[in-house]
């Protein structure tokens, strides 16, 4: 996803966080401090365990995707990472479940491990009111019932019948399994996300004209859910004339590179003038280094062209998305970044080819225009 940053890896998923996050931890932070916690306290014990409690949250989102990621790959798909932001978080599949049964338990994995985590800190509160005393529960309380509350919504909201909903995926699967297509299946989902949004959005309308600001949030959400399930139906559209197709279909293996010990001004000279290239991967003894893009030219005067080398201005290769020959072209299509002109193709460490943006959307749109002629050609 675009505007994320990258925080590691965890069983072997790597774990990304979207700049939308922030506001997130912040306005979690700020509501619990203002809201929830004791006005006795001082604003600085406020704020700190309310960010405690706002970085406990996270971590309950995080496992709550973790659990998808995790039962995705048991059952034979491969994820690619995993994304928080605004919403909760997403992940990343390099395909979509081939079975209706494997779609409906990656679904529910989710607002399971929600439920489970509501029960665990209430489990903890009650331990903690065994063996702390009164004043150390003043503490604890609020967190601990803090955490059960927010699992249980973030469960309950996620089983909502509108995808990209868990609910919305759980109906899907359904539909899915009662012998629809899998197209026909995401449609009627995607329209439920589209009901659930308008819903929200109406609940959002009635609460400001209550006087309660809590509306304002609705409409975020509402807002944001109507743009995913639109979203959805856009996505389906477009893995529907990429069905079946991998990337070494469509990849280039005759590409030019760059090496980390080549001067910009010879870069210039060689390789975007000559052949009007954007960007180029940085490769050395056909590894993956990095990647330059004109734009990375910004970061040095012209005149200091001649002494600077790519390696000191690239884009480091931890931070440039790339992709393996098998996998599908809808897994590409969500790795392409807005400012990605390309994926390099990797095999066994090595860069065996690039697959260009303009390659996908030629290629997308020729059969989108054979899809018009048969259904014209159906018509007649």
């Amino acid at each position: 996803m675009p505007g994320s940053l990258r925080l590691g890896r965890l069983f072997g998923i790597e774990i990304r966080v979207h700049f939308s996050w922030a506001l997130i931890f912040l306005l979690v932070t700020l509501s619990l401090a203002q809201g929830v916690l004791p006005a006795s306290w001082s604003d600085t014990k406020q704020l700190v365990v309310a960010a405690i409690a706002a970085l406990l949250f996270f971590i309950c989102v995080l496992l709550h995707e973790l659990a998808h990621s995790l039962v995705a790959r048991r059952l034979g798909m491969r994820v690619s990472s995993i994304t928080l932001f605004l919403l909760g978080g997403v992940s990343n599949l390099t395909e979509e479940p081939k079975r209706a049964s494997a779609e409906f338990f990656m679904a529910v994995a989710g607002p399971l491990t929600s439920f489970v985590l509501a029960g665990l800190a209430y489990g903890v509160h009650q331990l903690a009111a065994r063996v702390l005393d009164a004043g150390a529960m003043t503490t604890v309380t609020p967190v601990t019932d803090y955490l059960t509350t927010i699992n249980i919504g973030v469960a309950l909201f996620n089983l909502v019948p509108g995808y990209p909903l868990d609910g919305g995926r759980v109906l899907r699967s359904i539909i899915w399994g009662l012998g629809r297509d899998r197209s026909a299946a995401t449609r009627i989902a995607s329209r439920g996300g589209e009901v659930v949004a308008v819903l929200l959005g109406l609940i959002g309308g009635l609460l400001l004209l209550t006087g309660d600001a809590v509306g304002l949030w609705y409409f975020v959400i509402a807002y944001f859910l109507f743009g995913m399930a639109r979203g959805s139906l856009e996505q389906e559209r477009v893995e529907g004339l990429a069905k079946g197709i991998r990337v070494r279909q469509l990849m280039s293996t005759d590409f030019r590179s760059t090496s980390p010990e080549t001067t910009l001004d010879v870069f210039i000279r060689d390789l975007v003038l000559p052949f009007n290239l954007r960007a180029v991967p940085v490769l050395s003894q056909g590894r993956l280094q990095g990647a330059l893009t004109i734009g990375d030219l910004h970061k040095v005067v012209a005149s200091g062209w001649s002494s600077t080398r790519v390696g000191q201005v690239m884009i480091p290769a931890r931070e440039v998305h790339s992709i393996a020959p098998d996998d599908l072209l809808v897994s590409a299509l969500e790795r392409l970044g807005p400012s990605d002109t390309f994926l390099p193709v990797i095999e066994a460490g090595a860069v065996i080819g690039v697959l260009e943006r303009d390659a996908v959307t030629g290629y997308l749109r020729t059969r989108e225009m054979l899809e018009a002629v048969r259904r014209s050609n159906r018509a007649a």
